[in-house]
């Protein structure tokens, strides 16, 4: 019974401390959303818009502000005391402790609050706006006004700058000072929405004055003084050029006619107010003038170049004709006695073909300079240009002329070379001889007559009335390499035929032994080779191997003291 009573009591604590926990919590939601309204009724709007009030605004500007002001009424009036009303009775619900109903109490309180932050905040920017719109507008004025007094005063003081557009100017001021009594009105009554288009429209048309008044004296006094000034200075020195000798290379006087033409048209344009065609066509203008300054002074200056090289360019001509005259005889005489093989000859007659066209060409220009008028453009750089090709034609000049200079040297190198083979093949012959072999093979007889033959040919060319050298040159390359084989093959048959006899010779000890039939038959095999086929390479082996076979290291030992005292002959 006793843990009954104490259950209960526990839990009439438990919920006592739950409801003053709810109570507390539910206070503490209800001061803060009391704290937001009062921050909303005290945010000043009041105040800002009695100010603008004071503006004395008129039309749509008006119109725009009372439906701010009875939207703001409406919150003051309706909204912010029935939120307050709310936030008392949630006040009363709390101290009564209904929780729930005062829990859906907080959210419509939460809600309402809400959509009354969001409907100030727009007031507050919808004041905002009117109240930047209505100071834009007075600077505006007072800007404006002092750039029209800027203007008025820049016409009066620099009427004389702007030429034929002065009228025109000054009857656009006159508007723009119309427009602007127009615009100043509308702002004074306070309707600041209807004058923002005609704001627009005069900040563009004044800025558009203001630039006409800085692009039109540049482009007057090009037109009044610059242009004709250039163009009298251009027309005297075309006239003076003439005289000289210059030709152009198009009508420079027709040209200037022209730019005189569009000197008015551009005056025109002025007097028209059409700035923007003034300055395109000024800078046209003033680029075809440029453009023919650019070709006096080209042609001047090709004139110095071409006189500064005349006499260089004349010796050139001269001195690669004489080369080519020097060469045409060099090959010429060649021709007799050597085929020229890489149209030496054909290539010099084109080198001489050209050098007469440049001749021809410069005789002309001498004529032409002393009866016509010159464009010294052109001579310059065809005078260039032909330099170039003068350098070119005497590189190749020098080209062949070393490529055949040789000839009667490579021809001495030629008859050396083969009296050279000849020695050698002698030689080869004369060492085989002194060994007293009973014999050499076919193989080899027939590989020394048939160098013996090549040796003959180049012989018989080099005696022939034309010598063609490059050929020569192959069969001189064949013949010592033929020759550097038949020199191997040659120090081959010596030494296998010298060895081959000093191993038989040892071998004779064995030979009579009952003991070494190998030996005997390798004996006769071998001595067949060597006297009757000649075949001394064979021999050696089979002897050889059949000694090592005996005592063994023999014939290596018999080969080493061979070589170690004689040299090769003919072999490299």
């Amino acid at each position: 019974m006793i843990v009954f009573f104490v259950a209960i009591v526990v839990i009439a604590i438990l919920l006592y401390l739950g409801i003053l926990y709810f109570q507390k919590s539910f206070k503490k939601q209800i001061n803060s959303n009391q704290e937001e309204l009062e921050e909303l009724t005290d945010s000043g709007l009041e105040k800002k818009i009695k100010q603008i009030k004071n503006l004395h605004l008129t039309g749509e500007s008006l119109s725009e502000f009372e439906e701010v002001q009875k939207n703001y009424k409406h919150l003051i009036k309706r909204v912010y005391p029935e939120i307050s009303e709310m936030i008392l009775d949630l006040n009363e619900l709390n101290e009564k402790y209904k929780f729930y109903k005062e829990r859906t109490y907080i959210l419509e309180v939460n809600t309402k609050l809400e959509t009354a932050k969001e409907k100030q905040h727009n007031i507050e920017k919808m004041l905002e706006k009117i109240e930047a719109r209505a100071k834009e507008h007075q600077v505006a004025v007072e800007e404006l006004n002092q750039k029209y007094k800027n203007i008025r005063k820049t016409l009066l003081a620099k009427n004389f700058s702007f030429g034929p557009s002065i009228d025109k100017l000054e009857e656009k001021l006159v508007e723009l000072e119309n427009d602007f009594d127009t615009y100043s009105e509308i702002t004074k009554r306070g309707d600041y929405v209807s004058s923002d288009h005609p704001l627009n429209e005069l900040r563009d048309a004044t800025a558009e004055m203001e630039r006409d008044l800085e692009d039109i004296p540049p482009v007057y006094k090009n037109i009044k003084t610059t242009f004709p000034t250039q163009l009298k200075e251009l027309t005297e020195a075309v006239s003076q050029m003439g005289k000289q000798g210059f030709a152009f290379p198009r009508d420079l006087g027709a040209q200037i006619k022209e730019l005189e033409n569009q000197i008015q048209i551009n005056e025109d344009n002025l007097k028209k107010l059409e700035v923007s065609n003034a300055k395109v066509l000024d800078k046209d203008i003033a680029d075809k003038i440029d453009g023919i300054y650019e070709v006096l002074e080209d042609e001047y200056t090709a004139r110095q170049k071409v006189q500064k090289k005349f006499e260089m360019f004349g010796k050139f001509i001269k001195h690669a004709q004489t080369q080519e005259k020097n060469l045409l005889a060099d090959l010429n005489r060649l021709k007799q006695n050597y085929t020229l093989n890489h149209d030496e000859l054909e290539e010099a007659q084109g080198l001489q073909e050209r050098i007469n066209g440049i001749q021809s060409w410069f005789e002309k220009y001498l004529n032409d300079s002393q009866n016509k008028l010159v464009q010294y453009s052109l001579i310059a750089e065809k005078m260039e240009n032909d330099i170039k090709t003068l350098t070119k034609i005497e590189e190749k000049q020098k080209s062949i002329n070393d490529s055949v200079s040789n000839l009667w040297k490579e021809e001495k190198d030629a008859r050396a070379a083969i009296q050279h083979f000849d020695v050698e093949l002698h030689r080869m012959k004369r060492e085989l001889q002194k060994l007293n072999l009973p014999g050499l093979s076919n193989e080899y007889l027939e590989f020394m007559y048939r160098v013996n033959d090549e040796i003959d040919n180049v012989d018989e060319k080099l005696n022939q009335e034309i010598i063609d050298i490059d050929e020569i040159t192959k069969d001189l390359i064949n013949t010592q390499s033929d020759l550097d084989i038949l020199g191997e093959k040659t120090d081959e048959i010596i030494a296998s035929a010298t060895l081959a006899e000093e191993i038989l010779q040892y071998a004779n000890r064995y030979r009579n032994s009952n003991n070494y039939p190998e030996l005997a038959d390798a004996y006769n095999q071998a001595t067949v080779l060597f006297n009757s086929n000649f075949d001394y390479t064979q021999a050696l082996d089979i002897i050889a191997e059949a000694v090592d076979q005996i005592e063994q290291g023999k014939p290596e030992q018999i080969m080493d003291g061979y070589y170690q005292t004689h040299k090769k002959l003919f072999s490299k």
